[in-house]
């Protein structure tokens, strides 16, 4: 009869014992302590028995390291037989409770930045008067960008503080303007476009400059645009935007491009916290003029019969003033939490400029 040897017996024992406490274990705290207690690596009582396999000889061990691994084996089933069983009977796992009152999780979803929202809604606004869209390269040459604008290259938009330039005469467009010179030069009158596109200067990056910065430019030309056209239609795009309610005045300016020129300002009405209706400052929203006669030659339309005018603004000022948003920086940084006020899951802030 062959002898048993001793730690195998012990094991044996032990598994018994730890079987019928697991089954008795009244929640998921002692689970744990039993857990712990038996299948510990440095306090377990079965890696306390496997600590005296030093002392057998070497044909004695095997048998022993084959138990203890057929014994741990045993106790970490019947642990998650009984854990799996207090879960399903809804006994106390010893697991935090769910909290049900917590709000709903949402699934965050893209949405159209906001800057590109006023561009869209601009467009929207100006198709609906009959222009159509029209686009350029954002790397241009001098001829593009000054010469055929009216603007010679020793006049100061044309130095080299203001302009990026590339190589030789090829630069970084300071402005959407050329895109009108290329659509005139593809196209007899008449013309109506809307050229939106990205511009880049030598600007400093602060609350109300970026180096690099959305624009949007207007051009109509045809027989018989008089200046009642160009106040009229900017006029009424200035109503739409910011709400019938809005006065529009024309400042005198100077442009390159234009002639007469005139900066554009509006005042709009805006809505207090208390809920009351306040009139704005005067805020200037584009430069606009007449198209120079020059402009027209440039192309080969010929300037006693063709007029038109020309205007252009940034579709990201007009957000800081639609969304009452202090810092222009805040529209680049990209900040998640910043932009999803701007989503139609997340209604904004900002929907108008409110006082303190």
């Amino acid at each position: 009869m062959t002898h048993q040897n001793p730690l195998i017996q012990t094991l044996q024992e032990l598994e018994t014992e730890a079987l019928d406490a697991i089954r008795a274990v009244p929640d998921g705290d002692a689970l744990e302590v039993l857990r712990v207690s038996y299948l510990g690596r440095k306090e377990g009582r079965i890696s306390g028995i496997l600590r005296g396999l030093g002392a057998l000889a070497a044909d004695e061990r095997p048998p022993v390291g084959a138990e203890a691994n057929r014994v741990k084996e045993s106790l970490r089933e019947a642990l998650e037989a009984r854990e799996a069983e207090m879960s399903t009977s809804g006994e106390d796992t010893g697991a935090p409770a769910e909290d049900l009152t917590l709000p709903a999780r949402h699934r965050w979803s893209g949405g159209i930045h906001p800057v590109n929202q006023v561009i869209d809604e601009i467009w929207t606004i100006f198709q609906s008067m009959g222009f159509v869209r029209a686009r350029g390269p954002e790397a241009d040459t001098e001829w593009y960008n000054f010469l055929a604008l009216n603007t010679p290259l020793d006049h100061p938009a044309a130095d080299e503080q203001d302009t990026l330039y590339l190589k030789d005469s090829v630069l970084l467009r300071s402005h959407t303007s050329p895109v009108q010179v290329r659509t005139m030069e593809k196209h007899e009158p008449p013309i109506r476009i809307l050229a939106p596109g990205m511009v880049y200067r030598r600007d400093s990056y602060d609350a109300t400059h970026t180096p690099a910065f959305a624009q949007i430019e207007g051009l109509v030309v045809d027989e018989g645009i008089s200046f009642v056209d160009f106040k009229a239609t900017l006029a009424e795009f200035a109503r739409r935007f910011w709400g019938p309610g809005t006065k529009v005045r024309f400042r005198p300016s100077f442009f390159p491009f234009t002639e007469p020129s005139a900066e554009v300002d509006v005042k709009r009405m805006i809505t207090m916290k208390d809920g009351t209706r306040v009139e704005s400052d005067w805020i200037e929203i584009m430069g606009a003029g007449m198209v120079d006669p020059n402009v027209l030659e440039n192309v080969g339309y010929d300037a006693e019969r063709y007029t038109g005018f020309a205007f252009g603004m940034g579709p990201a000022r007009i957000a800081l003033l639609k969304y009452g948003v202090p810092d222009l920086r805040m529209f680049f940084q990209n900040d998640v939490r910043f932009l999803s006020q701007f989503t139609s899951q997340f209604p904004s802030q900002f929907t108008e400029r409110s006082a303190t």
